[in-house]
């Protein structure tokens, strides 16, 4: 099965600030319940996704490209191309790109 990408650009997403994209790849029901979405994110540079929580979720953010601060719980972490963040259930998290080029993420979101 093939599918075809949903793109939605984005400002200020979860009180963050400035632009970027989201590429949804696919996300539920086609996911048969496994996992609630599978996407790339694009944070042009100072932009961030506020800090947020999933409840009865938990993430990954796998970043592909790129340099930022990833946040959880309160706390800030250096977080480069080859790293990833994970985030619990009911964890708050967020992600800056600190970066002069484009970060670009991967973000899956499964259930708990």
């Amino acid at each position: 099965m093939i599918y075809t990408e949903k793109v939605i650009p984005f400002e200020n997403r979860a009180g963050g600030k400035g632009t970027g994209e989201i590429h949804i790849a696919m996300e539920d029901p086609d996911l048969e319940g496994r996992a609630k979405s599978v996407m790339s994110v694009i944070l042009h540079p100072g932009t961030s996704i506020g800090s947020h929580q999933h409840v009865g979720n938990l993430e990954l953010y796998y970043v592909i490209k790129g340099e930022g601060i990833f946040t959880l719980n309160g706390e800030s972490f250096p977080i480069h191309a080859g790293q990833t963040g994970y985030m619990k259930p009911g964890d708050f998290h967020g992600i800056e790109n600190t970066g002069d080029e484009d970060m670009l993420l991967s973000a899956i979101i499964l259930y708990e």
